[in-house]
This record gives C-alpha cells, structure tokens and sequence, in this order.
C-alpha cells in the first residue's frame, strides 16, 4: 500500500534538509533553481565538485564523460575506482578500453569502471566519444541500469506529455522515470532532447532517495520553477528550441531574438488567451546564427500535427487544424482575436523572400 502523499512530503523534506546541511555551493546556482537541492545533496556526497572556477553549470548539457563520472562515483568508493586502471599502467596501455580515452584523460578511470560493470557500452565503431552530449532517453538508461531497477515490470502507458510509444526502446525507462516521479510529469520530454547537468543529477538524487528510504515515489518538497520557455516541433525535426518573448512594435528586437531561436508575441502558454510564434525560413547574410532557416520547411506541417511547448516548468500541447498565405502587409491580422485560445505560427514565405507570410494554426490539447 502506498504512503499518503502527506507522510511521503515530510519524509523527503527531512532527507533533503539532513542531505543538504551542509553542502557545498556554486555561485552559478541559486538557492531557488530548480535543481539546487539535488546538486546540494550529491555534492554533500562528494560526488559531483563542479568546474576549476568553482561554478556548476546547472544549464549546461552533459556529456558522456561527465555523465559517466557521476553515475559511477555514486556507485563505487573512491579507494576502487582510484585503482581501476592499474592492470593498464603495469601492461603500459595507451587506451583505456576505447581508442578515443586515453589513460591520462581524467575520465579514463571512470570509463572503465562503467565498462567493466557494464553501465556502458561503446559505438559500433568501438570508440567510446567522451565529448558527445547525451539525451534523455540515453540518460534514464545508463542511470536505471546502473541502479539494476526493475524497469520492465511496469506496464507502458500513453502520456501526452511524452513523445513516447509502446515499441520503442526506452519505452520502459520512460515509464518507470514517471511511475517514480523521477522526471517532472508536468512537463513534455522528447527522447532526442538533450539533458542538462542539473536535470541528469536531480534524476539520480530522485532515484537514490527513493530507493534508499523505501518510498513509492519521490515526492518534491515544492514544484519546480524556472523561466524555460521551449518549443519541440516533430514534424520538423525541431526539439526542445528556445522561444523569446519580443515586442511587435519593436523590429529590430523581434530580429535579434531569432538569433536564439523563435520569437513569441501576445499572451503567455496557458493564459488562455492567442499566442503567435515567429521564425526565419530564409537565409539573410546578416544572420550568423544556426537558426536562420529554421522554418523553410514549415508547409510540411500538417493538420493533425502536435506542437509540444515547455513553459516555466509546465507542458502544452497544441494540434496543428489549418494553414494559411497571407500578404505581409497583411500580417496585423495575426495580431487580431487575441482572446482566442489558440496558437499561431508563421514565417516568411516563400523561402528567401518576405511577400508572404506562411502561417500554421493550432489548438490547445486538454
């Protein structure tokens, strides 16, 4: 039988205070980001130490060494993974395992470890490609393996906020992260989006806490907050972009946004009220950034198509109903019925010219 949700809340927040006494800070982390409290407490544990300057880095994506350093110092003491590459310093060995770590790379030791405990395995190229982010879906495999839970006894259900099906590899992992409360269940998750440090080690501090204190599912003490304001988009391979707000009567801030990704104006996700997104599909000389034709593409959207938002910790999802070309000197009209309660998303068109505009609409999700 399961604890009451109560008595699960004042257990974990006595964890979190006695894990979290007196651990060590970063200045780059505030008492308030969303995943302080999980950096504290494996910090506390001498897990994780940050970077020479003595900054975390919570928002920054997470390689496979790095990945690799944390699960594994949760896992074996320090003592045993200090001689881990012994055996290759007596045989005078380059490589640790893959052609791509060298036994003087910082990582070396604890690759080897992960590999001789099988929490990783490498490419089929045999290399090992220490430098290369990961995602979430390789995330919950490599820390729900590392922990041997029983992911598979769960049965797979479908979630609207997961871009995940019944078939897929990671389905299991998935579903267990959301049976335990080890990902945020307001929030959308695609497989492909890359995980940050701070997300990778508050899914490591969920899990120990709830497997070290018997809990049927990790309880949080507050709702995470934050000011992310994302987009994922599977019709055009867009996953997990940033959306900044600009100001419609301010072109050149409109411009300057898109150079982080998409632009927003109008009213907030989940104000209820009409929201309107913008992009580049044309690729302008002035532009240096990755995304100037981030929308060339957008007739290939079609009706029935989902459109996945992550606002301030929460997930919206809108079903694409109609497109539509307007003139440009048309496009005050995307600006009217502004309590409508739906999405609008347009760009310039066609590529590389500014006549038009192609404009995509979409509807809430309940």
């Amino acid at each position: 039988m399961k604890l009451s949700r109560v008595l699960i809340s004042a257990i974990v927040t006595c964890l979190l205070v006695q894990q979290t006494a007196y651990a060590k800070s970063y200045p780059d982390v505030s008492a308030n980001h969303k995943n302080a409290k999980s950096i504290a407490a494996l910090s506390d544990q001498g897990i994780i130490n940050g970077y020479a300057n003595g900054e975390f880095h919570p928002d920054g994506l997470i390689n496979r060494a790095e990945a690799v350093k944390i699960l594994v110092g949760t896992k074996f003491d320090k003592s045993i993974i200090e001689k881990a590459l012994d055996r290759h310093k007596e045989l005078r060995h380059r490589y640790v395992i893959f052609p791509d770590v060298k036994i003087g790379e910082w990582f070396g030791k604890y690759v080897e470890m992960a590999y001789q405990n099988k929490i990783v395995k490498g490419y089929p190229d045999n290399t090992f490609k220490p430098g290369n982010n990961i995602n979430f879906a390789e995330a919950l495999k490599v820390i729900l393996e590392s922990y041997k839970v029983d992911y598979n006894s769960l049965a797979f259900k479908d979630n609207p906020l997961l871009l995940v099906k019944r078939e897929d590899w990671f389905a299991p992992y998935f579903t267990y992260a959301q049976e335990y409360n080890l990902i945020n269940q307001n929030k959308f998750y695609h497989p492909g989006q890359l995980i940050t440090r701070g997300e990778f080690v508050e899914i490591i501090y969920r899990l120990q806490t709830v497997i070290n204190s018997d809990l049927p599912e990790f309880i949080a003490d507050k709702l995470p907050t934050s000011n992310e304001y994302r987009i994922t988009i599977p019709r055009l391979n867009i996953i997990d972009l940033p959306v900044s707000f600009a100001d419609p009567q301010n072109e050149k801030a409109a411009l300057d946004v898109l150079k982080r990704g998409l632009g927003q104006y109008l009213a907030t996700p989940g104000s209820g009220k009409k929201m309107v997104l913008f992009g580049h599909s044309s690729g302008y000389s002035w532009d240096n950034s990755p995304y100037k034709t981030l929308l060339k593409q957008i007739d290939k959207i079609k009706t029935g198509d989902k459109v996945y938002i992550n606002y301030r910790e929460k997930g919206y999802v809108y079903e694409i109903f109609k497109s539509d070309i307007i003139l440009a000197t048309e496009d005050y009209k995307l600006m009217e019925n502004q309590n409508k309660n739906e999405l609008a998303l347009y760009t310039c068109w066609p590529p590389n010219q500014i006549k038009y505009r192609y404009v995509v609409y979409g509807k809430p999700v309940s």
